[in-house]
């Protein structure tokens, strides 16, 4: 998944206690890696407009992930892989991060705004209308089946990458810190859990360049484009990783104004930082 993975529990664990974890996350980077030829992903990408049979865990994502699309109105879209291909970022990112890209070649379809796709629980199938893209929300969703396994056995957390979920009943708050987007090694803000989960969307650690243009891996779902929202920092809690992922990368999505509004109707405790590097803090 290009990122860290950290566990901090509360008891004493050896090689074979983790081997569920582990099994876990190489499955899901296997089922889900749209940067692995022979993943599940990257096949059913191949089958646009064909019924396709799916696993469990894949179909398990692919509702999580239709389910999001509808409650946010198709702000959050999975289908924007040929968009954000089109972009450039077409290769792991640790392969393209701050580099110059040379323009890459269209890729069709071109991204559209159409549903992108339909399952059938009955028959547990897919049937693609666009190209997808379930990186951010299979991460949320193996964080939360990783603090399930975990907390059979204790209490802690799990991070990876920024994504953290709790586990148990922590004996006192995570203080969080946030980073400034444009210096890591500065903290600008902080905070506070004592259960669910914390994630921040960022549009300032996955960019290149293509032809001396900046580019970053958020799509707008209504230009195809990256997006060009003021907010460059979206921190969000939320009972589940899945949950706290998907909205701190709708809120960043949707801008200042309207992200702010979403986040006072939901009453999530977040931390917005916009392009100025001003703070704003929700439901404190």
């Amino acid at each position: 998944m290009s990122t860290m993975v950290q566990l901090s529990i509360n008891q004493e664990l050896f090689a074979n206690d983790l081997m569920p974890i582990y099994k876990l996350f190489a499955s899901v980077e296997d089922t889900c890696s749209r940067f692995k030829e022979d993943s599940e992903l990257s096949k059913l990408n191949q089958h646009l407009g064909k019924e396709v049979e799916a696993s469990d865990q894949l179909f398990s994502i692919l509702k999580v992930a239709l389910g999001f699309y509808e409650e946010t109105n198709g702000v959050f879209n999975p289908g924007i892989l040929s968009a954000i291909e089109n972009s450039g970022y077409t290769k792991s990112i640790e392969y393209i991060k701050g580099r110059e890209l040379p323009a890459p070649s269209p890729i069709a379809p071109v991204f559209t705004k159409v549903r992108p796709y339909q399952l059938d629980e009955d028959k547990q199938t897919v049937v693609l209308h666009s190209r997808i893209d379930l990186g951010g929300i299979a991460k949320g969703w193996v964080v939360d089946r990783a603090a399930d396994i975990l907390s059979d056995i204790g209490y802690g957390f799990v991070n990876v990458g920024g994504d953290i979920r709790i586990f148990g009943s922590l004996p006192r708050h995570l203080n969080i810190g946030i980073e400034d987007p444009f210096d890591p090694s500065k903290m600008l803000s902080f905070i506070q859990v004592t259960d669910g989960a914390v994630a921040t969307s960022t549009s300032m650690k996955r960019r290149w360049k293509v032809n001396g243009s900046s580019k970053h891996h958020l799509i707008d779902a209504t230009t195809g484009e990256p997006s060009a929202s003021t907010i460059i920092s979206s921190t969000v809690t939320a009972p589940t990783a899945v949950e706290a992922d998907v909205l701190a990368k709708v809120v960043l999505l949707l801008g200042e104004e309207r992200g702010k509004a979403l986040l006072s109707v939901k009453k999530n405790p977040a931390v917005i930082i916009n392009e100025a590097l001003e703070i704003w803090r929700g439901d404190e």
